[in-house]
């Protein structure tokens, strides 16, 4: 039987001495205003040797002002002295309506009352146009920082350099699109991956060791495409390829198209027994396919994919068939755009993509994230900001 640790106890998958090495670094980095002590201790958590772990410390200490660490680290209140705010940031959303963009622009819009910087949405609606549109009259408004959510990536390309030219910052999110100064996404692989290795011990647990996969994803999106690939891969690194069958359809990433499908196939492959969703939506919408064609719940397992609104918290909860998420946090996410803004505007030269923290969440940590106030799920930034990076990455 293969060596466990805490973070293995934790998260639900393996992980070698080189993953715990680098999770014990992007821990001890998170305390580094905190006593060598602590550090200490918590890198000797990970199960390192104490000989070691003067070492790792040391590493993380002389990593400690990287534009990684720098952007998750900052705060309105203690800036560097010779640092300049934005006025005005802008975020150019792809449709607002969704839940996910919601809780994402609630982040940006508190963090950025935090610095006191105007903050301005505008929604194009999944309409690429609508969307360089939105583009044009951010930059007519005189923002200093565009925070920009990709219709489509490819036609955005020139639009997004042409503001880079004008040298004011472009903060992508979710998907990476060419002049961006960084991306702020989850490892969409990676936190597929892991909750698909989560999904394969249940269904060996349950579900007799194998899985009939409805994959309801979303192809127009490098993101969603990876969130698929990455379930897949990770469900049959459990199961093993002989007990994975899967059909895969589009959802568009929306519920009532999701629902749509997910009845289509579920006509011709009523064995399904594990459904997959990129969102939250297609996820739903694809069990409320599966409970309208009266198959029996106990038999499946859902898997969503950003456990965002208060559906999937809820569901989560009441021990049904969905189980398990990726969770990706969009409040955390949002305040992670508007920090990396206000770097990029201070020329911190920000790495490629600012890999935002993902959880498999399931009822048992859903409350280690999330408290509820009156019927509203408020997040733990502390305990977010908290989940080691490393561990979703894919290696």
């Amino acid at each position: 039987m293969p060596e466990r640790y805490p973070f293995q106890e934790k998260f639900g998958y393996p992980v070698n001495s080189q993953v715990r090495r680098s999770t014990t670094i992007s821990l001890v980095r998170t305390l580094t205003r905190q006593t060598f002590l602590r550090a200490s201790a918590i890198a000797a958590a990970a199960g390192l040797c104490r000989t070691r772990v003067g070492s790792f410390v040391a590493d993380a200490l002389a990593d400690e002002h990287d534009p990684d660490t720098l952007v998750r680290t900052l705060k309105p209140s203690d800036l560097p002295s010779d640092w300049k705010l934005p006025a005005h940031t802008g975020h150019v959303v792809d449709y607002q309506v969704s839940e996910w963009n919601q809780y994402l622009i609630q982040g940006e819009s508190d963090r950025a009352a935090d610095y006191g910087i105007t903050f301005t949405v505008v929604d194009a609606g999944l309409d690429p146009e609508a969307s360089l549109a939105g583009i044009e009259e951010l930059m007519a408004g005189g923002v200093n920082v565009l925070n920009f959510t990709a219709v489509d990536p490819r036609s955005a390309a020139d639009s997004i350099a042409a503001v880079a030219s004008e040298g004011v910052p472009v903060i992508c999110a979710t998907s990476a699109v060419d002049g961006c100064s960084t991306v702020v996404s989850a490892d969409n692989y990676g936190a597929a991956f892991a909750v698909g290795v989560w999904a394969g011990n249940d269904v060996k647990e349950r579900l007799g060791g194998s899985a009939v996969v409805l994959d309801v994803g979303y192809a127009a999106l490098e993101s969603t495409v990876q969130r698929s690939k990455g379930f897949l891969d990770g469900i049959t690194s459990i199961l093993g390829e002989e007990q994975v069958t899967a059909v895969s359809v589009d959802g568009n990433g929306l519920k009532d198209v999701s629902v749509t499908v997910a009845t289509e196939v579920l006509l011709e492959q009523p064995d399904v027994n594990v459904i997959f969703g990129i969102n939250d939506d297609s996820a739903i919408g694809a069990l409320q396919a599966y409970e309208a064609a009266g198959f029996n719940l106990e038999s499946l397992l859902v898997v969503g994919f950003g456990c965002d609104g208060t559906a999937c918290k809820d569901l989560l909860q009441e021990e049904g068939p969905y189980k398990v998420s990726a969770a990706t946090f969009p409040e955390y996410q949002g305040r992670l755009l508007i920090d990396a803004g206000v770097a990029a505007f201070n020329d911190v030269d920000l790495p490629d993509t600012l890999v935002a923290p993902s959880v498999p969440m399931t009822a048992l940590n859903l409350k280690q994230y999330y408290s509820v106030d009156d019927d509203t799920y408020v997040p733990n930034f502390d305990a977010i900001s908290a989940i080691p990076i490393e561990l979703i990455r894919r290696h």
